[in-house]
């Protein structure tokens, strides 16, 4: 049972006596004697203390004040309250000092005895939030440890539990509430001399407040500037965290950005321009999470470029792989020199059919120092989507390009992975005999490539002939067709080649860049892009070539770059060829003859690449190749020119970039070479299976095996084999580290 202290019933005077003020002679001294019924009190109790003054001929009465714990109130010029505090953890006391107002040396004091009294000192509990961690605790005072704590009636909210020790003089209740609602409870708390006190207590569990995106805006960026370098989150209000955050609606970061679950926006931004975008946060809530969505925007500034390298018209063409499959596009734009785009056409194919043709776009670019650069298409109508594509550029103006926007690797919000060529543009209107060669796949998806001839006649009419090779279905060899063509004052034109149907962009007269635009339709239409070149002096194969071809044999990549020298009908091939990893080095001799089209068969001899193949020539031993084997080997044929070749030879700035690849595996790339003397620096961004990579840097030696062009290079941990086609170009073939048989092509 509960054990309470009695209190005393004294009454206690105290007189104390002083001499009167200074000029009040013949007046009695002022006395001061306090009074008070009670001189011990338990936690919370008062006592009131009466003033008694004599010779105080002014009434002025006394003033109060206190030493030690507590609190005095309703003062008067007599009296004053005193009130123990509500808590004493050990015995002790507090002093009351009256002071004569008439005469302030004249005091009287009164002490008051405070008991320690067992007491739990908390009387109320703060609320909770449902899926919360929740702590908090139940104090006690007035008497020594060891306590035992109990709850004896009701109960904690479900997920909470009643923690104690015996030395503590407070319990803990802790854990994260599992149900909604007032949870009533009374708790016990009992000391070493057996007092034991109660108090009832009850807490509330309540919902989770609404979650929102605190975040309201973001700062701006740079070019080639990491982002957000201290990693500052994204901020959410309210809710039960951790908070998980993600893009939604299909909307991008800036190229080169990436946001992390936890709420950091960070990367290095490649391209120009405002960006905006949707985030959603999703809370830990119980028993199910809350998400919030807010708009957010992201301005990119150019930093330090080189933009007026890129400057004019600009025709481009890509092929690659999006989530269907095989994806191919081409167009055309105008750049400003100063990171502008505008005036933009393109036309894009897949598997799917359901990219619109002739679409429009504006955008932006950014030229790094090194020659790499990025260029962001934003397609109309507004919000329909932006394409980025990375590119390295040459001192002429012309540059490779690959696209540069699939983060993940896994082709998400309409992203592709390809390569291709932008090539400064003179638009004119094609004229007399074209070459051409084109690649992709059959109406089966099996790979497929065709190469060919036409000349332009009246009204709009053409006609030619062509050799094409069907993974599936074999050779078609010298096919006639007949066909039609239209060209705009934009430079975009459509041709017909038997009954399959084309756009193509306009380079200049000497150049067109075409993709099928045929609806992809299984047993129709196939699906392909390539280059159509004026032929001129089509009868020649005299000389030495630098030729490549890639293929795919049953899911197997394959590529080779080599040597062909041609003489009064006789040729041999030096090569290298990677097959999955795998080189070897195809060599051979043998004859060819070259018809009036420039169509070139090799009824003897070996060297290339699984088969002998058709060539048609554009002019002296510049060649389309179209292989008769199932790899559909696919290339094309260079002159040669700068031989012997030295280590000097491979000397200066080159800006390179990776062949359209034949399958996904295969990255792709663009590239800045720094050759020195027997030296290679290469700096290249890359778009593969893995996602973006950006400024990977390496180093190599380049080795001269033979004055024939060919080179070795180690680039750390990959190694490459170069044929130069001039000291101004060269192509590359990866090596045994290199298990995609990645080509690149490379030009000052």
């Amino acid at each position: 049972m509960r054990k309470f202290r009695p209190l005393g019933l004294l009454a206690v005077g105290i007189l104390v006596y002083s001499l009167a003020f200074s000029g009040c002679s013949g007046s009695g001294t002022i006395a001061v004697t306090l009074s008070t019924s009670e001189t011990s009190l338990n936690p919370g109790q008062t006592a009131t203390i009466i003033a008694t003054l004599t010779n105080d001929r002014t009434d002025a009465g006394v003033t109060w004040t206190l030493t030690g714990p507590g609190t005095l109130s309703g003062n008067t010029t007599t009296s004053v309250v005193y009130t123990a505090p509500s808590t004493v953890a050990v015995a002790t006391s507090a002093t009351i000092t009256a002071t004569s107002v008439a005469n302030t040396t004249i005091t009287s004091t009164q002490s008051i005895s405070l008991v320690a009294v067992l007491t739990i000192t908390t009387t109320s509990l703060p609320a909770g939030i449902l899926g919360v961690a929740y702590d908090s605790f139940i104090n006690a005072a007035g008497a020594p440890a060891p306590f035992t704590w109990t709850i004896i009636s009701g109960s904690l909210p479900p997920g909470l539990t009643f923690q104690t020790t015996s030395t503590s003089t407070s319990a803990e209740i802790v854990g994260t509430p599992t149900v909604l609602g007032t949870f009533n409870f009374t708790v016990q708390v009992e000391d070493s001399s057996d007092a034991i006190v109660t108090q009832a207590l009850s807490i509330v569990i309540n919902k989770p407040p609404p979650l929102s995106v605190a975040t309201a805006s973001l700062q701006s960026g740079t070019v080639n500037i990491p982002y957000n370098p201290n990693n500052v989150p994204l901020q959410a209000s309210s809710g039960v965290q951790p908070y998980t955050w993600a893009l939604v609606g299909g909307t991008l970061l800036p190229p080169g950005l990436s946001l992390s679950s936890s709420g950091v926006i960070s990367g290095t931004p490649i391209a120009t321009g405002t960006t905006s975008f949707t985030v959603q946060v999703t809370d830990s809530s119980e028993p199910a999470h809350q998400t919030a969505t807010a708009n957010l925007s992201i301005t990119i500034n150019p930093g330090v470029t080189n933009n007026g390298k890129l400057s004019g018209n600009y025709a481009f063409s890509v092929r690659g792989f999006d989530t269907s499959g095989l994806f191919v596009a081409a167009g055309s734009f105008f750049a400003d020199g100063a990171g502008n785009i505008s005036s933009g056409i393109m036309d894009i194919n897949d598997t799917t059919g359901s990219f619109p043709v002739n679409q429009t776009f504006s955008g932006t670019y950014s030229v790094g120092t090194t020659g790499l650069g990025f260029m962001t298409f934003n397609i109309a109508p507004t919000g329909t989507g932006s394409r980025t594509f990375a590119f390295s550029i040459t001192a002429g103006g012309n540059a490779n390009i690959i696209e540069f926007d699939d983060s993940t690797g896994g082709f998400a919000n309409n992203s592709a992975r390809n390569s291709g060529v932008l090539l400064k543009q003179t638009i004119s209107v094609p004229t007399g005999s074209y070459a051409f060669g084109f690649v992709g796949i059959d109406s089966g998806k099996n790979r497929f490539g065709e190469a060919g001839e036409f000349t332009i006649g009246s009204n709009g009419a053409i006609s030619g002939s062509l050799d094409s090779d069907d993974a599936v279905k074999g050779v078609s060899s010298d096919f006639s067709f007949v066909g039609t063509y239209t060209v705009a004052s934009n430079g975009r034109g459509t041709i017909t080649i038997g009954a399959d149907s084309y756009i193509f962009y306009v380079v200049n007269a000497g150049q067109l860049l075409a993709l099928e635009i045929d609806p992809f339709s299984p047993g129709l239409h196939p699906l392909v892009s390539g280059t159509m070149l004026q032929q001129t002096n089509n009868s020649n194969l005299t000389g030495n070539s630098v030729f490549e071809v890639t293929g795919l044999e049953s899911a197997t990549t394959e590529s080779q770059i080599g040597q062909f020298m041609g003489s009064g009908g006789n040729f041999s091939v030096t090569s290298d060829q990677n097959t999955a990893g795998t080189l070897t080095s195809p060599s051979g001799t043998g004859t060819y003859s070259v018809g009036t089209n420039g169509r070139v068969t090799f009824p003897t001899g070996s060297g290339f690449q699984n088969s002998l193949p058709v060539l048609y020539l554009v002019t002296t031993n510049q060649a389309f190749i179209i292989g008769t084997d199932s790899a559909v080997s696919f290339g094309f044929m260079t002159p040669q020119s700068g031989s012997p070749f030295t280590t000097a030879s491979l000397s200066g700035t080159y800006a390179g970039g990776s062949l359209a690849p034949v399958d996904p595996s295969v990255s792709n790339v663009v590239t800045v070479a720094v050759a020195g003397l027997n030296s290679l620096t290469v700096t290249q961004d890359v778009s593969n299976a893995n996602g973006l990579s950006l400024n990977q840097a390496t180093g190599a030696t380049a080795l001269t095996n033979a004055t024939t062009g060919r080179f070795t290079a180690t680039l750390g941990s990959t190694s490459e084999i170069l044929y130069m086609v001039s000291p101004s170009q060269y192509f590359a073939l990866g090596g045994a580290t290199d298990p995609t048989a990645r080509v690149d092509s490379f030009g000052q």
